[in-house]
């Protein structure tokens, strides 16, 4: 119990310290002024855990993992060094690396959403998708409002060929955290991607029956109704787009985004077949 409290007081004062710094003055500045409280206190695991934080906010990977290193060596009871190592090396494009000491700080389960959500990226990753669900689903299950795990765990579904459990990932998101664009729109590519055209298309309807402006939506139903094979239904939605354009205010129509998507437009439109009357 004393080395427990011990390192939830090193850890609640060390990342304290160590948001501290970040929030006041350069991280260079700072990372100055833990080496010269280093050189006076050569064995302060804690200078040593603050510094690495501040090697990795900076990109500095490689200092970071020295200084965490060196913090394990002053005091191994510190578990947290392990998700720590975990994460630099997961942000330094090492998943390989990252999923031991990611392990080893996972293997008394335990409510850090950070770690198991960390972990799910490194397995998804190294393409180990369904090890990658189940932490995105366990840090899920701790009550998260991110929607970035629904969505990362609904891509990891699509990458085992499980579409199914992709939108039922994708729909427990929006049961929980609401309608959100980014839901829907992997939600429609799924739909899409299983032939469910009707499907998608009663999605893009409800998000743009929300929305003041329609464009974007409009030329994403001719798309799909051109994936459908319903060519004359998608040209006249790619019409609706074009006409809902020009009904924008002036400074509203001549944005690079609006002409780059009418742009877009036009050439869907131009690209769709014509409708073949037929003979008498």
């Amino acid at each position: 119990m004393v080395s427990i409290l011990r390192n939830f007081l090193f850890l609640a004062g060390s990342l304290g310290l160590a948001l501290n710094l970040c929030a006041h003055g350069d991280v260079h500045d700072r990372i100055v002024l833990l080496t010269q409280q280093i050189s006076q206190s050569p064995t302060n695991a804690s200078l040593y855990f603050n510094r690495a934080e501040l090697y990795r906010i900076d990109g500095d990977f490689t200092n970071a993992l020295t200084d965490l290193r060196r913090t394990a060596a002053l005091d191994a009871s510190l578990r947290r060094v392990d998700f720590c190592l975990g994460l630099v090396h997961f942000e330094a494009n090492q998943p390989q690396a990252a999923l031991p000491p990611l392990n080893r700080y996972l293997a008394r389960p335990q409510k850090d959403q950070e770690a198991y959500t960390v972990r799910a990226r490194v397995l998804a990753k190294l393409g180990q998708h369904q090890a990658a669900t189940d932490d995105y689903a366990t840090a899920i299950g701790f009550g998260s409002a991110n929607p970035e795990l629904f969505i990362e765990r609904a891509a990891a579904f699509r990458s085992m060929g499980k579409p199914e459990e992709a939108l039922r990932t994708l729909d427990m998101g929006i049961k929980r955290l609401g309608p959100l664009v980014t839901f829907e729109l992997p939600a429609i590519e799924v739909e899409v991607s299983m032939k469910r055209f009707d499907d998608a298309l009663a999605r893009i309807d409800a998000v743009s029956a929300r929305l003041q402006r329609k464009e974007t939506w409009l030329m994403r139903r001719g798309e799909v109704l051109r994936q459908a094979g319903r060519e004359p239904e998608a040209a006249a939605n790619y019409r609706d787009a074009l006409a809902a354009i020009d009904r924008l205010p002036p400074s509203h129509r001549s944005t690079r985004a609006t002409l780059e998507l009418e742009g877009r437009i036009r050439a869907a439109l131009a690209a769709t077949s014509p409708v073949v009357a037929p003979v008498k």
